[in-house]
């Protein structure tokens, strides 16, 4: 698996509206895989998960992460990521979930209010993998 930043000819997916699919880890080893609005660079990735999620339990328990992206209009294109979360910062706003719902629906989040506690999760990103 390549290290290093993420190449160009993947920059439209790793900026584009397709959801990611990101895959934890839980506390009996298990894979889990869930669909995720995400933010990227060619080093590091963003996300907001809400607190007492199976998903929140598995990034404290096993810091290792992958988020694959499809191109939905080449299905056999796409890119996989892996990384370490490096930090996981609480927000009781929804803020840091406003700047994600910009992305996907172009207004702010409506499936919240503040006062929920929600997490900006950071991941390094330490190797990529990719087609086409």
């Amino acid at each position: 698996m390549p290290s290093g930043p993420v190449p160009e000819r993947f920059a439209d997916l790793l900026a584009s509206r397709n959801l990611g699919h990101l895959a934890t880890v839980d506390a009996g080893g298990r894979p889990q895989v869930n669909p995720v609005w995400f933010i990227a660079t060619a080093e590091h990735l963003y996300l907001s998960v809400k607190a007492d999620t199976a998903k929140l339990r598995n990034l404290r328990g096993n810091p290792a992460v992958a988020l694959s992206i499809v191109d939905p209009a080449n299905p056999a294109r796409y890119v996989e990521l892996r990384g370490i979360v490096t930090d996981l910062e609480l927000f009781d706003t929804l803020a840091w979930v406003n700047h994600l719902a910009m992305k996907y629906t172009g207004a702010a989040f409506t499936s919240g209010r503040d006062g929920e506690h929600r997490y900006k999760v950071t991941i390094r990103i330490d190797g990529w993998t990719g087609q086409g």
